[in-house]
Protein backbone atom coordinates (compact mmCIF):
# COMPACT_ATOMS: atom_id res chain seq x y z
CA UNK A 1 0.00 0.00 0.00
CA UNK A 2 2.91 2.57 0.91
CA UNK A 3 4.38 1.46 -2.56
CA UNK A 4 1.69 2.22 -4.28
CA UNK A 5 0.70 5.67 -2.83
CA UNK A 6 4.61 6.87 -2.77
CA UNK A 7 4.75 6.12 -6.63
CA UNK A 8 1.29 8.24 -7.61
CA UNK A 9 2.84 10.93 -5.26
CA UNK A 10 5.74 11.25 -7.09
CA UNK A 11 3.81 10.25 -10.39
CA UNK A 12 2.06 13.45 -9.62
CA UNK A 13 4.97 15.35 -8.37
CA UNK A 14 6.88 15.01 -11.26
CA UNK A 15 4.27 16.46 -13.68
CA UNK A 16 4.07 19.82 -11.57
CA UNK A 17 7.73 20.05 -12.06
CA UNK A 18 7.54 21.96 -15.14
CA UNK A 19 4.02 22.98 -15.89
CA UNK A 20 4.46 24.29 -18.96
CA UNK A 21 6.18 21.53 -20.19
CA UNK A 22 3.21 19.26 -19.16
CA UNK A 23 0.87 21.46 -20.22
CA UNK A 24 2.33 21.39 -23.77
CA UNK A 25 2.80 18.06 -23.95
CA UNK A 26 -0.76 16.90 -23.37
CA UNK A 27 -1.76 19.55 -25.83
CA UNK A 28 0.19 18.06 -28.52
CA UNK A 29 -1.75 14.76 -27.38
CA UNK A 30 -5.05 16.25 -27.22
CA UNK A 31 -5.08 18.25 -30.52
CA UNK A 32 -4.39 15.43 -32.20
CA UNK A 33 -6.66 12.81 -30.71
CA UNK A 34 -9.18 14.92 -30.91
CA UNK A 35 -8.89 14.97 -34.77
CA UNK A 36 -8.35 10.90 -34.57
CA UNK A 37 -11.77 10.39 -32.75
CA UNK A 38 -13.45 12.20 -34.75
CA UNK A 39 -11.72 11.02 -38.25
CA UNK A 40 -12.69 7.47 -37.03
CA UNK A 41 -16.08 8.52 -35.36
CA UNK A 42 -17.10 9.26 -38.82
CA UNK A 43 -15.79 6.53 -40.37
CA UNK A 44 -18.04 4.38 -38.02
CA UNK A 45 -20.83 5.62 -38.90
CA UNK A 46 -20.90 5.33 -42.84
CA UNK A 47 -19.37 1.91 -42.16
CA UNK A 48 -23.10 1.82 -40.29
CA UNK A 49 -24.99 2.84 -42.95
CA UNK A 50 -23.69 0.56 -45.30
CA UNK A 51 -24.19 -2.17 -43.26
CA UNK A 52 -28.03 -1.41 -42.27
CA UNK A 53 -28.12 -0.54 -46.41
CA UNK A 54 -26.63 -3.88 -47.60
CA UNK A 55 -29.16 -6.22 -45.67
CA UNK A 56 -32.37 -4.62 -46.98
CA UNK A 57 -31.12 -6.05 -50.73
CA UNK A 58 -32.43 -3.31 -52.70
CA UNK A 59 -30.66 -2.16 -56.25
CA UNK A 60 -30.48 1.61 -57.78
CA UNK A 61 -31.17 2.08 -61.77
CA UNK A 62 -30.41 5.37 -62.91
CA UNK A 63 -29.68 6.44 -66.38
CA UNK A 64 -26.26 5.39 -67.76
CA UNK A 65 -25.24 9.11 -68.95
CA UNK A 66 -25.71 10.88 -66.10
CA UNK A 67 -27.85 10.78 -62.94
CA UNK A 68 -29.95 13.71 -63.65
CA UNK A 69 -31.50 12.13 -67.05
CA UNK A 70 -34.93 11.14 -66.24
CA UNK A 71 -35.78 7.52 -67.33
CA UNK A 72 -39.29 7.33 -68.91
CA UNK A 73 -42.14 6.12 -66.34
CA UNK A 74 -42.60 2.92 -68.75
CA UNK A 75 -39.16 1.95 -67.31
CA UNK A 76 -40.73 0.49 -64.15
CA UNK A 77 -43.27 -1.45 -65.69
CA UNK A 78 -40.49 -2.86 -68.11
CA UNK A 79 -37.96 -3.75 -64.89
CA UNK A 80 -40.86 -5.24 -63.25
CA UNK A 81 -41.98 -7.58 -66.26
CA UNK A 82 -38.17 -9.03 -66.11
CA UNK A 83 -39.88 -11.17 -62.90
CA UNK A 84 -43.53 -11.52 -63.74
CA UNK A 85 -44.14 -13.61 -60.73
CA UNK A 86 -41.56 -11.91 -58.64
CA UNK A 87 -39.32 -14.65 -57.26
CA UNK A 88 -36.50 -11.95 -57.52
CA UNK A 89 -37.93 -8.75 -56.52
CA UNK A 90 -40.81 -7.82 -54.83
CA UNK A 91 -40.89 -4.20 -56.00
CA UNK A 92 -40.56 -1.29 -58.13
CA UNK A 93 -40.30 2.40 -56.64
CA UNK A 94 -39.42 5.29 -59.38
CA UNK A 95 -38.47 8.45 -57.74
CA UNK A 96 -37.80 11.93 -59.20
CA UNK A 97 -35.57 15.21 -57.59
CA UNK A 98 -37.77 17.62 -56.29
CA UNK A 99 -34.70 19.60 -55.00
CA UNK A 100 -37.15 21.46 -52.17
CA UNK A 101 -35.97 24.36 -50.43
CA UNK A 102 -37.47 25.99 -47.57
CA UNK A 103 -39.09 29.72 -49.03
CA UNK A 104 -36.89 32.52 -48.28
CA UNK A 105 -33.87 30.59 -47.35
CA UNK A 106 -31.45 28.78 -49.54
CA UNK A 107 -31.46 25.84 -47.29
CA UNK A 108 -31.79 22.87 -50.06
CA UNK A 109 -33.45 19.65 -48.86
CA UNK A 110 -32.59 16.25 -50.18
CA UNK A 111 -36.20 16.19 -51.15
CA UNK A 112 -37.60 13.25 -53.92
CA UNK A 113 -40.92 12.60 -55.12
CA UNK A 114 -41.48 8.96 -55.19
CA UNK A 115 -44.18 6.48 -56.64
CA UNK A 116 -46.79 6.15 -53.39
CA UNK A 117 -48.28 2.38 -54.23
CA UNK A 118 -44.79 0.95 -53.73
CA UNK A 119 -42.93 3.13 -51.51
CA UNK A 120 -43.93 1.87 -47.73
CA UNK A 121 -42.90 -1.73 -49.28
CA UNK A 122 -39.71 -0.19 -50.43
CA UNK A 123 -38.85 0.74 -46.79
CA UNK A 124 -40.27 -1.76 -44.77
CA UNK A 125 -37.87 -1.00 -42.31
CA UNK A 126 -39.37 2.04 -41.41
CA UNK A 127 -41.75 0.65 -39.12
CA UNK A 128 -45.03 1.98 -40.76
CA UNK A 129 -47.86 1.71 -38.90
CA UNK A 130 -51.62 1.55 -40.18
CA UNK A 131 -52.30 5.42 -39.76
CA UNK A 132 -49.47 6.29 -41.56
CA UNK A 133 -49.78 4.41 -44.53
CA UNK A 134 -53.36 5.35 -44.92
CA UNK A 135 -52.95 9.02 -44.25
CA UNK A 136 -49.68 8.48 -47.35
CA UNK A 137 -52.28 6.69 -49.57
CA UNK A 138 -55.46 9.25 -48.87
CA UNK A 139 -53.78 12.74 -49.04
CA UNK A 140 -51.54 13.47 -52.29
CA UNK A 141 -50.12 15.87 -50.31
CA UNK A 142 -48.52 13.46 -47.82
CA UNK A 143 -44.55 13.73 -46.86
CA UNK A 144 -41.90 11.67 -44.78
CA UNK A 145 -39.06 13.41 -43.38
CA UNK A 146 -36.20 12.75 -41.82
CA UNK A 147 -36.29 13.51 -38.13
CA UNK A 148 -33.17 15.92 -38.09
CA UNK A 149 -34.57 18.01 -40.84
CA UNK A 150 -37.79 18.39 -38.63
CA UNK A 151 -35.41 19.47 -35.92
CA UNK A 152 -33.80 21.48 -37.72
CA UNK A 153 -36.84 23.37 -39.03
CA UNK A 154 -39.15 22.73 -35.88
CA UNK A 155 -41.59 20.65 -38.32
CA UNK A 156 -43.85 18.27 -35.87
CA UNK A 157 -45.71 15.57 -37.03
CA UNK A 158 -49.29 16.63 -38.93
CA UNK A 159 -47.65 20.17 -39.85
CA UNK A 160 -48.48 21.67 -43.18
CA UNK A 161 -45.38 22.95 -45.04
CA UNK A 162 -44.24 24.68 -48.03
CA UNK A 163 -41.25 23.71 -49.81
CA UNK A 164 -40.08 25.34 -53.17
CA UNK A 165 -38.73 23.09 -55.85
CA UNK A 166 -35.23 23.79 -57.09
CA UNK A 167 -35.89 22.54 -60.67
CA UNK A 168 -38.00 23.97 -63.40
CA UNK A 169 -40.50 23.95 -63.77
CA UNK A 170 -40.03 25.80 -60.26
CA UNK A 171 -43.25 24.78 -58.06
CA UNK A 172 -44.20 26.12 -54.84
CA UNK A 173 -45.88 23.31 -53.21
CA UNK A 174 -47.80 22.45 -49.76
CA UNK A 175 -47.09 18.90 -47.84
CA UNK A 176 -48.91 17.43 -44.46
CA UNK A 177 -45.78 15.42 -42.85
CA UNK A 178 -47.42 12.20 -42.16
CA UNK A 179 -44.37 10.17 -41.31
CA UNK A 180 -40.86 10.91 -39.55
CA UNK A 181 -37.91 8.40 -39.93
CA UNK A 182 -35.29 8.26 -37.68
CA UNK A 183 -33.49 5.38 -39.57
CA UNK A 184 -29.09 6.24 -40.15
CA UNK A 185 -29.47 7.50 -43.42
CA UNK A 186 -32.38 8.82 -43.71
CA UNK A 187 -32.25 11.40 -41.20
CA UNK A 188 -32.06 14.38 -43.91
CA UNK A 189 -34.25 13.15 -46.49
CA UNK A 190 -37.49 14.53 -47.62
CA UNK A 191 -40.14 11.99 -49.61
CA UNK A 192 -43.46 13.73 -51.45
CA UNK A 193 -45.70 11.93 -53.51
CA UNK A 194 -44.42 12.04 -57.11
CA UNK A 195 -48.06 12.16 -58.57
CA UNK A 196 -48.55 14.89 -56.44
CA UNK A 197 -45.02 16.44 -57.95
CA UNK A 198 -46.24 15.31 -61.74
CA UNK A 199 -49.85 17.01 -61.29
CA UNK A 200 -48.41 20.12 -60.60
CA UNK A 201 -45.43 20.09 -63.29
CA UNK A 202 -47.98 19.49 -66.12
CA UNK A 203 -50.54 22.46 -64.75
CA UNK A 204 -46.83 24.67 -65.36
CA UNK A 205 -46.32 22.62 -69.20
CA UNK A 206 -44.18 20.19 -67.77
CA UNK A 207 -45.67 17.17 -69.14
CA UNK A 208 -42.57 14.73 -69.44
CA UNK A 209 -43.31 12.33 -66.91
CA UNK A 210 -40.16 10.39 -65.55
CA UNK A 211 -37.85 9.18 -62.86
CA UNK A 212 -34.24 9.51 -62.21
CA UNK A 213 -33.70 6.29 -60.58
CA UNK A 214 -35.76 3.06 -60.08
CA UNK A 215 -34.71 1.70 -56.68
CA UNK A 216 -36.14 -2.56 -56.50
CA UNK A 217 -36.34 -4.55 -54.17
CA UNK A 218 -34.67 -7.84 -54.76
CA UNK A 219 -35.72 -11.12 -52.52
CA UNK A 220 -32.12 -12.40 -51.99
CA UNK A 221 -28.26 -11.93 -52.81
CA UNK A 222 -28.11 -13.77 -55.80
CA UNK A 223 -31.52 -12.42 -57.22
CA UNK A 224 -29.60 -9.13 -56.46
CA UNK A 225 -26.85 -9.99 -58.69
CA UNK A 226 -28.61 -11.63 -61.42
CA UNK A 227 -31.23 -8.50 -62.11
CA UNK A 228 -28.65 -6.00 -61.83
CA UNK A 229 -26.57 -7.88 -64.76
CA UNK A 230 -30.39 -8.48 -66.20
CA UNK A 231 -31.83 -5.14 -66.16
CA UNK A 232 -28.28 -3.26 -68.07
CA UNK A 233 -28.63 -6.14 -70.52
CA UNK A 234 -32.16 -5.48 -71.00
CA UNK A 235 -31.75 -1.66 -71.76
CA UNK A 236 -28.43 -1.84 -73.57
CA UNK A 237 -28.29 -0.33 -77.16
CA UNK A 238 -31.56 1.71 -76.38
CA UNK A 239 -32.37 5.50 -76.14
CA UNK A 240 -32.56 4.47 -72.35
CA UNK A 241 -29.53 3.16 -71.87
CA UNK A 242 -29.45 1.78 -67.77
CA UNK A 243 -26.37 1.85 -65.14
CA UNK A 244 -27.94 -1.05 -61.72
CA UNK A 245 -25.88 -0.20 -58.84
CA UNK A 246 -26.42 -1.42 -55.19
CA UNK A 247 -27.59 0.67 -52.81
CA UNK A 248 -23.92 1.48 -51.35
CA UNK A 249 -22.12 2.08 -54.29
CA UNK A 250 -25.02 4.42 -55.39
CA UNK A 251 -24.89 6.26 -52.20
CA UNK A 252 -20.49 6.40 -52.21
CA UNK A 253 -21.02 8.10 -55.41
CA UNK A 254 -22.31 11.10 -53.50
CA UNK A 255 -19.46 10.47 -50.43
CA UNK A 256 -16.80 10.38 -53.54
CA UNK A 257 -18.36 13.68 -54.64
CA UNK A 258 -16.62 14.96 -52.08
CA UNK A 259 -13.49 13.02 -52.20
CA UNK A 260 -12.36 9.69 -50.65
CA UNK A 261 -13.64 10.76 -47.37
CA UNK A 262 -12.67 7.67 -45.66
CA UNK A 263 -9.76 6.92 -47.44
CA UNK A 264 -8.64 10.37 -45.88
CA UNK A 265 -10.06 9.49 -42.41
CA UNK A 266 -8.12 6.78 -41.78
CA UNK A 267 -5.10 8.19 -43.57
CA UNK A 268 -5.60 11.35 -41.07
CA UNK A 269 -6.25 8.79 -38.04
CA UNK A 270 -2.59 6.98 -39.35
CA UNK A 271 -0.38 10.73 -39.58
CA UNK A 272 -2.03 11.68 -36.04
CA UNK A 273 -0.69 7.89 -34.21
CA UNK A 274 2.75 8.58 -35.74
CA UNK A 275 2.59 12.40 -34.61
CA UNK A 276 1.65 11.48 -30.87
CA UNK A 277 4.36 9.06 -30.92
CA UNK A 278 7.26 11.24 -31.96
CA UNK A 279 5.92 13.89 -29.56
CA UNK A 280 5.71 11.25 -26.56
CA UNK A 281 9.00 9.81 -27.50
CA UNK A 282 10.40 13.19 -27.65
CA UNK A 283 9.17 14.37 -24.25
CA UNK A 284 9.85 11.29 -22.38
CA UNK A 285 13.98 11.31 -23.70
CA UNK A 286 13.97 15.12 -23.12
CA UNK A 287 12.55 14.64 -19.46
CA UNK A 288 14.57 11.49 -18.27
CA UNK A 289 18.52 13.90 -19.37
CA UNK A 290 16.77 16.50 -17.15
CA UNK A 291 16.30 13.91 -14.25
CA UNK A 292 19.03 11.47 -14.42
CA UNK A 293 20.71 12.63 -11.37
CA UNK A 294 17.22 12.90 -9.39
CA UNK A 295 16.69 8.94 -10.51
CA UNK A 296 20.14 8.02 -9.12
CA UNK A 297 18.92 9.76 -6.06
CA UNK A 298 16.00 7.15 -5.91
CA UNK A 299 18.25 4.72 -6.40
CA UNK A 300 20.91 5.91 -3.66
CA UNK A 301 18.22 5.96 -1.03
CA UNK A 302 17.13 2.54 -1.91
CA UNK A 303 14.42 2.33 -4.55
CA UNK A 304 15.21 -0.14 -6.56
CA UNK A 305 16.09 -0.15 -10.39
CA UNK A 306 13.21 -2.15 -11.52
CA UNK A 307 11.26 0.40 -9.53
CA UNK A 308 12.64 3.73 -10.71
CA UNK A 309 11.74 2.17 -14.42
CA UNK A 310 8.28 1.54 -13.42
CA UNK A 311 8.25 5.18 -12.75
CA UNK A 312 9.28 6.43 -15.91
CA UNK A 313 7.13 4.29 -17.80
CA UNK A 314 4.09 4.78 -15.99
CA UNK A 315 4.55 8.79 -15.94
CA UNK A 316 4.37 8.19 -19.76
CA UNK A 317 1.85 6.61 -20.04
CA UNK A 318 -0.09 8.47 -17.47
CA UNK A 319 0.77 11.72 -19.34
CA UNK A 320 -0.11 10.09 -22.82
CA UNK A 321 -3.82 9.79 -21.67
CA UNK A 322 -4.46 12.57 -19.50
CA UNK A 323 -3.57 14.20 -23.00
CA UNK A 324 -5.69 11.65 -24.94
CA UNK A 325 -8.47 12.22 -22.64
CA UNK A 326 -8.36 15.97 -22.44
CA UNK A 327 -8.79 15.65 -26.58
CA UNK A 328 -11.72 13.19 -26.55
CA UNK A 329 -13.23 15.29 -24.36
CA UNK A 330 -12.87 18.81 -26.16
CA UNK A 331 -14.10 17.06 -28.78
CA UNK A 332 -17.31 15.69 -27.22
CA UNK A 333 -17.76 18.60 -25.76
CA UNK A 334 -17.55 20.82 -28.60
CA UNK A 335 -19.81 17.79 -31.11
CA UNK A 336 -22.33 18.70 -28.48
CA UNK A 337 -22.58 22.49 -28.11
CA UNK A 338 -22.15 22.76 -32.09
CA UNK A 339 -23.07 19.46 -33.28
CA UNK A 340 -22.00 18.86 -37.75
CA UNK A 341 -24.74 18.63 -38.54
CA UNK A 342 -26.97 18.49 -41.74
CA UNK A 343 -24.06 17.09 -43.74
CA UNK A 344 -25.87 17.18 -47.05
CA UNK A 345 -23.33 15.06 -49.11
CA UNK A 346 -23.11 12.39 -46.35
CA UNK A 347 -25.77 9.63 -45.20
CA UNK A 348 -25.58 10.70 -41.84
CA UNK A 349 -27.51 13.18 -39.80
CA UNK A 350 -24.32 14.41 -37.65
CA UNK A 351 -21.08 13.48 -36.43
CA UNK A 352 -20.90 11.96 -33.07
CA UNK A 353 -18.55 10.74 -30.71
CA UNK A 354 -18.62 6.60 -30.92
CA UNK A 355 -17.72 4.64 -27.80
CA UNK A 356 -15.47 2.56 -30.22
CA UNK A 357 -13.17 5.55 -31.24
CA UNK A 358 -12.73 6.95 -27.59
CA UNK A 359 -11.91 3.14 -26.73
CA UNK A 360 -9.51 2.63 -29.60
CA UNK A 361 -7.87 6.06 -29.03
CA UNK A 362 -7.35 5.60 -25.15
CA UNK A 363 -5.67 2.08 -26.65
CA UNK A 364 -3.38 4.03 -28.99
CA UNK A 365 -2.30 6.83 -26.49
CA UNK A 366 -1.51 4.14 -23.85
CA UNK A 367 0.50 2.38 -26.49
CA UNK A 368 2.05 5.31 -27.51
CA UNK A 369 3.20 6.11 -24.01
CA UNK A 370 4.11 2.30 -23.70
CA UNK A 371 6.35 3.09 -26.20
CA UNK A 372 7.75 6.61 -25.73
CA UNK A 373 8.63 5.46 -22.36
CA UNK A 374 10.36 2.06 -23.17
CA UNK A 375 13.92 3.25 -24.14
CA UNK A 376 13.60 5.92 -21.21
CA UNK A 377 12.64 3.39 -18.88
CA UNK A 378 15.16 0.52 -20.19
CA UNK A 379 17.77 3.85 -19.38
CA UNK A 380 16.16 4.54 -15.88
CA UNK A 381 17.01 0.16 -15.11
CA UNK A 382 20.49 0.50 -16.12
CA UNK A 383 21.54 3.86 -14.66
CA UNK A 384 24.51 3.25 -12.41
CA UNK A 385 23.92 5.69 -9.50
CA UNK A 386 27.91 6.54 -8.91
CA UNK A 387 28.10 7.81 -12.76
CA UNK A 388 24.93 9.68 -12.53
CA UNK A 389 25.39 11.34 -9.59
CA UNK A 390 28.98 12.55 -11.48
CA UNK A 391 27.35 14.16 -13.79
CA UNK A 392 26.43 18.03 -13.77
CA UNK A 393 22.90 18.74 -13.56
Amino acid sequence: MQNGVTLRYMLLQNLRRNPLRTGLTMLAFALPMGVFVAAISLVLALMEVNALNARELRLVVQSRIALVNELPERVRAEIEALDPERQRLSTVCGMLWFGGRVPDTQNETQSLGVDHDTFAEMYAEWGWTGAECEAWEKDRRACVVGSSLAQRYGWRLGQRITLESTVPPYLLLEFVIVKLISRPGETNSFYLRRDYFEEARRTAGFDRPGCNVFWVRCTSRAAMESLQRQIDEHFRHTPNETKCLDENAFGAQFVQAAGDIPGLMQTMAAVVVFIIALVGGNTMMMNFRERTRELAVLKAIGFSSLRVGRLVLAESVLLAALGAGSGVLATWAALSVAPLAHMGFLPIASLSISPIAVAVSLLIAAGVGVVAGAVPSVQALRLRTVDALRRVA
